[in-house]
């Protein structure tokens, strides 16, 4: 799955399933336990895979070998009917059979053994959401082939979960026609149980032989190919598809709609991209990008795709990010398709990375599955890791690595508190499954891969990667497979380096300390946790690959280091007066303290270091400040270096830079100070964007494109009149029908005209985002509308998230929205408790515990943190206490910050000028 952003495209504030960059699980934390009292280690034994061993809830005496399955629907109906035939290996003698079933109704049920059509009864358990099936004859079940027959009926559900509908206008039906409709699934992570019956742990590998029974003039499509087409008497027609490979259940996948179709191939490899009636054009960038990808990944992993097709599906509306289901991968529609007239410049950069992920998923995940929901980071944390690798070898004008650092902020912001968890975090709760599907096994572990790969070697671990999936194909997985492989390759000990990044919580400060003795450099490195809040009161200690470079080294090469041990000292050749660098490269998942002078020096050389190390450097540099380990005023001479910058790496910076603006608006929303920091960012950013222009250059790349975009809104939200002037004409040119918006600039004109909009632009982009035709632009009308500044006018577009303004994914993110983007969080927050029956059956049951913590956004009251943990637990309960716990500590963190930092900020920002030496 992927990870997607309430704020559409960007990896901040709430995210939910694809649910996976691109916007929860674990075992939650219960709200009783302070969080300071975790263990900092929870999952120590690496084992290599062990079918029985494997945790979870059902059974290992009864295995499922093949499902048959009919479903029956229809896009006009809200259920559906199943019939499923469910083959079964019983290895011990049983008087019931236990499953996985959840909103759905049994109608009959059999067993069929070696005596014959055996009634079975059905006892649901709806806590924990299965069916137990018990012979009526009292006889028990015999070891051996059984085979179950069960018949139900089903809830098509209306947020994207399960077997769900997706509503859209057909652009090519008439104005007057009435919505359209498409049923589509998300099975992953226990969705499966509530479309079919079943064993719905990924440790149970099955073949799945899929029918679906259809309206007329309804395309079916599935994991497999079509088989055959029956029309039958009552003007159904009945599909059925190839069988399947073993695959967990959480793999399945089909579609019932109108579709176009955009054809393609890869070699001898079919491909299709499926999208509404109308957009079929807008699929060529994702379908050319599939190409090159699968031919990649082939190459890197030395194993074919696996399947005789490939079938990719922009979904219309309804669901988040995307879905890797085998040969069949969905997408929200703004994750797949690129609109030349309306995307943004970096429309192309998310379509591409999120078809990485999803394609890399085919392999990490697919063909070689995480035993349990213990080790998804195997399936997650790969594509990730992979999905940057692919896009920074076919793109590397988009300069992936430093934008892809902003997520890596963001998750070393929470992972520095105590409501965090090791990437590897032992047994997984159903009740709180989305914990595990987070930044902390997505961005974090695609970090730590990262990290690992430069340490090792990218050639080494290749090979390793490659022994690892020919050994564990069409099987299962665990953390000791892996790094049994790799360590193969290296001929190193890497599983216990690796065990220190990924079965501990938290991450290192690496302090750095150096001095010229005898004519050779002494460094001296220490490493502690980094943590923002409260001092950690466990020790632990990391296996560290410091990686150090000298600023100007000329072909000196970088010296790794590895700090396995809370101290230690080493000696590299020679003396300089050029500063060291820790880190070098910016591939580390720690932060670095340097001594004050040795900070200073490299503020002085800011220009001369390579463009990841510019990044790192300031990420440190804030992230050490927010913490109230070192003054603001650090980061701001980084800050004024910034413009300075004449290469490619220039927007990255800024962008990081303008993220961290925000963060430190946030903290000072409604003091007298925020204005000068208003000003203080105006100029900053607005020789920048007087130096691109409004219009791109003949040749410009997309770099200057993507930063200008950004530029115009963040002007405007900063208050830079002549950049709202003329937003605003532009907007009204478009509005009235004499030129429309140039796709270059669309989405940051119409950002900053939200962000000071008057009544009447404002009633036009509510309009808008009512009758908008695809999901990326909802996306860019909803930001745009929660940006103002206008209370009646955010009380408006709460009443109209409840009233239907926009699909539940949009609809149900509009107060996350607001609470993240201006100053009206507590109404936000005040308007979800109030309504909380109306947003829940929106936000579904991986979005609920997003809810409250996205409104908390902006909170900067340690009130407002204990609070929100206490909404949360009683409205959401355990599987929202992680959520909330992040959150929480991000807010006492800004409250701390609002109580020491304000004064210092107001005297800084009075002498402080961007560009100053």
């Amino acid at each position: 799955m992927t990870l997607t952003s309430v704020l559409c495209g960007g990896r901040r504030a709430i995210r939910m399933l694809k649910t996976a960059a691109v916007c929860g699980p674990l075992m939650a934390l219960p709200m009783a336990l302070p969080l300071a009292l975790l263990p900092a280690t929870t999952a120590v034994a690496q084992p290599r895979f062990d079918f029985a061993a494997t945790p979870g809830r059902l059974s290992k005496q009864v295995v499922p070998t093949h499902y048959q399955l009919l479903i029956d629907a229809d896009p006009a109906r809200d259920g559906f009917q199943g019939e499923v035939t469910i083959r079964v290996d019983v290895r011990q003698r049983t008087d019931a059979i236990v499953l996985n079933a959840h909103q759905l109704q049994a109608t009959g049920a059999m067993l069929h053994d070696a005596s014959g059509l055996r009634p079975l009864d059905v006892v649901p358990d709806e806590a924990r959401q299965t069916w137990r099936l018990v012979p009526q004859d009292g006889q028990p079940i015999a070891v051996g082939p059984q085979r179950i027959e069960i018949d139900y009926t089903g809830t098509v559900q209306k947020t994207g979960q399960g077997l769900f509908r997706a509503d859209y206008r057909d652009i090519t039906a008439p104005a007057d026609a009435p919505a359209a409709r498409t049923l589509a699934t998300q099975l992953e992570a226990i969705y499966a149980r509530s479309v079919l019956p079943a064993f719905d742990e990924p440790v149970f590998r099955a073949v799945f032989e899929l029918s679906v029974r259809a309206p007329a003039g309804q395309q079916v499509v599935a994991n497999m190919p079509l088989q055959a087409e029956t029309p039958e008497a009552d003007g159904r027609v009945l599909h059925r598809f190839a069988p399947t490979p073993p695959m967990p259940s959480y793999l399945l996948g089909f579609t019932i709609g109108r579709f176009d179709v955009l054809e393609g191939s890869a070699g001898a490899l079919p491909l299709r991209i499926l999208t509404a009636p109308g957009k079929r054009e807008q699929a060529r960038f994702a379908l050319t990008a599939t190409e090159q990808l699968l031919g990649y990944f082939t190459d890197y992993f030395g194993q074919p795709y696996a399947l005789p097709k490939l079938d990719q599906h922009a979904v219309p509306s309804t669901r988040w990010g995307a879905m890797e289901d085998w040969g069949l991968i969905s997408y929200a529609e703004g994750g797949l398709l690129v609109d030349p007239a309306r995307s943004t410049p970096d429309t192309p950069r998310r379509v591409f990375n999120l078809l990485a992920h999803e394609i890399a998923h085919q392999w990490f995940g697919n063909l070689v599955t995480a035993a349990s929901w213990e080790e998804i980071w195997l399936n997650e944390a790969f594509a990730t890791w992979m999905a940057t690798r692919a896009s920074e070898h076919f793109h590397p004008e988009w300069q992936v690595r430093l934008r892809e650092r902003g997520w890596v902020e963001e998750t070393m912001a929470e992972d520095s508190g105590q409501a965090t968890r090791a990437i590897r975090s032992g047994r997984v709760d159903e009740q709180a499954i989305w914990d595990v599907f987070d930044n902390i096994t997505y961005a974090k572990g695609g970090a730590v891969l990262s990290m690992i790969e430069q340490w090792l070697g990218p050639e080494v671990f290749q090979r390793g990667l490659a022994a690892y999936m020919a050994d564990r194909r069409f099987s299962n997985a665990t953390a000791g497979d892996l790094w049994h492989h790799i360590g193969q390759a290296a001929g190193r000990d890497v599983r216990r380096v690796a065990a220190s990044w990924t079965d501990q919580r938290g991450f290192p400060l690496v302090q750095l300390s150096s001095r010229c003795v005898r004519g050779r450099t002494e460094v001296t490195l220490a490493q502690r946790r980094f943590t923002a809040g409260p001092a950690d009161r466990m020790q632990r200690t990391w296996h560290i690959p410091v990686r150090l470079a000298r600023v100007s080294g000329g072909e000196e090469p970088p010296h790794t280091v590895m700090l396995d041990q809370p101290r230690r000292t080493v000696q590299l050749p020679g003396c300089s007066d050029a500063p060291l660098l820790a880190n070098a490269g910016g591939r580390g998942f720690y932060r670095v303290q340097y001594t004050p002078a040795h900070q200073r020096a490299l503020a002085a050389a800011f220009t001369e270091l390579a463009p990841a190390d510019r990044v790192a450097l300031m990420a440190d540099a804030f992230a050490l400040a927010r913490a109230g380990e070192a003054p603001l005023d650090g980061w701001f001479a980084l800050l004024a270096a910034a413009p300075r910058v004449q290469d490619d790496s220039r927007g990255a910076l800024l962008t990081m830079a303008l993220h961290s603006l925000e963060a430190l608006d946030a903290v000072v929303e409604g003091l007298p100070v925020q204005a000068r920091l208003h000003e203080a960012a105006r100029a900053l950013l607005a020789p920048e964007l007087a130096r691109l222009g409004w219009q791109a250059a003949d040749g410009e790349g997309s770099e200057p494109r993507a930063l200008r975009n950004l530029l115009i809104r963040q002007l405007a939200g900063f208050g830079d009149a002549e950049v709202l002037a003329r937003a605003q004409a532009l907007f009204d040119a478009d509005e009235a029908g004499r030129e429309p918006l140039p796709a270059a600039i669309r989405s940051g004109v119409i950002g900053a005209v939200g962000a000071r909009a008057d009544g009447p632009r404002f009633g036009q982009l509510l309009q808008r985002l009512q009758s908008a035709q695809g999901d990326e632009d909802r996306w860019t009308y909803a930001r745009a509308l929660a940006s103002g500044r206008d209370e009646a006018q955010a009380r408006r577009l709460l009443e109209a998230a409840l009233a239907g303004i926009a699909p539940p994914n949009v609809a149900s993110t509009l107060p996350s929205l607001l609470g993240t983007q201006g100053p009206f969080g507590e109404m936000a927050y005040r308007h979800v408790l109030d309504h909380w029956a109306g947003y829940e059956p929106l936000a579904g049951m991986q979005g609920r515990q997003y809810l409250l913590p996205g409104a908390a956004g902006r909170f900067v009251q340690a009130g407002q943190a204990a609070a929100l943990l206490a909404d949360q637990a009683r409205l959401v309960g355990k599987g929202g206490a992680l959520t909330a716990g992040r959150q929480a500590e991000q807010i006492r963190l800004n409250a701390r910050m609002r109580q020491r930092d304000v004064a210092a900020l107001d005297t800084l920002l009075k002498g402080w000028r961007p560009g100053a030496p």
